[in-house]
């Protein structure tokens, strides 16, 4: 006697069907996806970020030494970020002669972490007094080397006045602890009133933002009825925000009688020349 099949036993063959369709369709896709990216390929080719890629992949797999090599070949095309990496990559496997040079780069582009790495470096060779003194660098390494700086003159005795500042503080200036500079003012009172200074102060970096500071002025006032002499002096505090600039506040007096209460803005000079052209 013959069995009949019902629908549910068709439906079943339909199903199986459907899924070998989806199998065969999913072997063909894969067999259609591209090959993996040879990032090391294009590192060769000067491909930056390809480096920077397969330094990271090298270092998921654990491969720490192959990892530093690719980032020192991104850092031998001026890629700090790489130079940092590496330097500290082949630290932690004990090569401080091969450490140094990407950490010296750091250090010379005036990265913060460059230059705590490098004291770091001088720490592991046993030398605490230029591990110490790389360490006071790296409060002050990412600053402006040349500010123009804005500020107002509260008065408390004399005119209030808008002043102008042009400060210079290089790394080599104790790193930049010493600052030189121009300075303009002009009393809001008489236009035909203001002074000629210039100057030379000293910072003291507490934190990599925050540095107290004195100096001393010396110039002439200038006035309608010609020029005196003048010195004074102004102390204060600095907030600093990297390389773009600083916020800061002080007091100050003057020979020709005007005592003050400053707020002033800094900015590289980069920064500001970036602004003028803007509001052209």
């Amino acid at each position: 006697m013959t069995r009949r099949r019902g629908p549910l036993h068709a439906a079943r063959w339909w199903l199986a069907l459907l899924a070998c369709g989806l199998s065969a369709c999913a072997t063909t896709a894969a067999s259609g996806v591209e090959a993996p990216v040879d990032f090391a390929s294009r590192c060769d080719a000067g491909d930056i970020g390809a480096c920077m890629t397969w330094g990271a992949q090298l270092l998921a797999e654990g491969r720490r030494e192959e990892a530093a090599a690719a980032y020192g070949r991104a850092c031998q095309r001026e890629y700090t970020t790489a130079c940092l990496t590496e330097g500290r990559l082949r630290m932690e496997q004990g090569d401080l002669d091969g450490a140094e040079p990407p950490l010296r780069k750091t250090y010379d582009a005036n990265l913060e972490e460059g230059a705590l790495a490098l004291a770091d470096l001088h720490a592991a060779r046993g030398d605490e007094v230029g591990a110490a003194r790389l360490r006071e660098d790296a409060l002050s390494i990412d600053k402006s080397v040349v500010e123009v700086v804005l500020g107002y003159r509260f008065a408390m005795a004399g005119d209030s006045g808008v002043a102008l500042d042009i400060n210079v503080q290089p790394m080599a200036f104790l790193a930049r602890r010493l600052n030189v500079g121009v300075n303009m003012t002009v009393s809001t009172a008489r236009a035909s009133r203001g002074e000629l200074n210039g100057y030379a102060g000293y910072q003291h970096f507490m934190t990599d933002w925050a540095a107290p500071y004195a100096r001393l002025l010396t110039g002439t006032q200038l006035n309608s009825r010609g020029a005196r002499f003048n010195i004074g002096a102004e102390a204060g505090l600095k907030l600093f925000a990297g390389a773009f600039g600083h916020l800061g506040v002080g007091v100050g007096t003057s020979f020709v009688g005007s005592m003050y209460t400053s707020v002033e803005l800094g900015v590289d000079w980069v920064v500001a020349l970036m602004i003028l052209a803007n509001l052209r």
